[in-house]
């Protein structure tokens, strides 16, 4: 399914002339979901002058309902599969207070795509086209809200960026397979492996912590933002925890080398990911920052499968999930 982001941003500007534009949006999902929305939250955070931006788990939006939201905001839900209930609920609330309900889900069928004003499918992800999956589809579309609402100076950077991203991420893959095995070796018995990262990139520390190991492996993880680990959680720092750590290319690289530098200090098991060793930089220097999670999506799912069968425990296994009530 081919989207047209320029048009459909334009029907949703015109259909909120008469009651004054659009000034807000929402990204509400949850879990990985959540993660994949905050890239576009991010984006829109640093880049928009004119469009608030923010981002919510989905049962709190809708138990904890913004009274800013109204007519004149875009609620962006995502659910690969369209039924998680909570978001569900998120898009149906959207729709009774008139914001502009968008869904986007691998199931244009699903009761989630029922609440949609407008429903944009990912990809396929087994081919690997990483272009075309919900985190890229959020950007995206993010991308084109701010170019259309008040111009975006780095557009055409960022659409060369998303044409050459695919080729990127297959190179960056390959590169990355020596590396993830080698890790999954080392930490194949490991109770506890913390990811750091900061930036765009926070939001993948955060599923590789939460959908990766603690999800998929049941390894205790806890993601940590590089600009806060001298805030307290660099107290556990010895030289028996292992930590994986995302380094940037983009603004917030000054963060992660500094948390990097101190890790190799009074650590031992330092796993570093350098976002420049796979080839982030050709995507633009102004918006490569803002790509780079994506870069990194591709490349953590080799660390997470090469993970699963060192551990001979695979990524589909789950005690609790879809088994039992909760």
């Amino acid at each position: 399914m081919v989207i047209n982001y320029k048009e459909s941003v334009k029907k949703i500007l015109e259909s909120r002339k008469k009651t004054g534009g659009i000034d807000k949006i929402y990204f509400v999902a949850c879990g990985g979901s959540k993660a994949e929305l905050t890239i576009a939250n991010f984006f829109l955070s640093c880049e928009a002058k004119k469009i608030k931006t923010w981002i919510y788990t989905a049962k709190e939006f809708v138990l904890c309902t913004p009274k800013a939201l109204d007519e004149n905001s875009i609620v962006v839900t995502l659910s690969s599969s369209g039924t998680t209930k909570e978001t569900v609920e998120a898009a149906a609330l959207a729709q009774r207070i008139g914001a502009v309900s968008i869904v986007i889900t691998g199931d244009d069928k699903s009761p989630l795509a029922a609440k949609g004003d407008y429903v944009f499918c990912d990809g396929d992800e087994p081919q690997y086209h990483y272009s075309t999956l919900s985190l890229s589809i959020a950007l995206k579309f993010a991308v084109e809200l701010v170019n259309q609402v008040e111009g975006y100076e780095h557009y055409d950077e960022m659409q060369n960026g998303f044409d050459i991203l695919d080729d990127v991420i297959g190179k960056a893959r390959k590169y990355a397979e020596n590396g993830a095995i080698a890790f999954a070796e080392a930490n194949k018995k490991e109770p506890v492996i913390h990811v750091m990262a900061s930036g765009a990139n926070y939001n993948v520390a955060y599923t590789t912590t939460t959908c990766i190991l603690m999800e998929c492996q049941w390894i205790h993880s806890n993601p940590i933002h590089c600009g806060e680990f001298f805030h307290g959680p660099f107290e556990i720092t010895d030289k028996e925890v292992p930590f994986l750590v995302l380094l940037g290319t983009g603004r917030e690289r000054e963060m992660d080398e500094r948390a990097v530098r101190f890790l190799n200090k009074y650590g031992k098991k330092v796993y570093v990911l350098d976002a420049k060793e796979f080839g982030v930089d050709v995507l633009g220097a102004n918006v490569c920052e803002y790509l780079s999670p994506i870069v990194f999506t591709g490349v953590l799912s080799i660390y997470s499968h090469k993970l699963a069968d060192a551990r001979s425990h695979s990524v589909y296994v789950r005690r609790y999930m879809w088994h039992v009530e909760y």
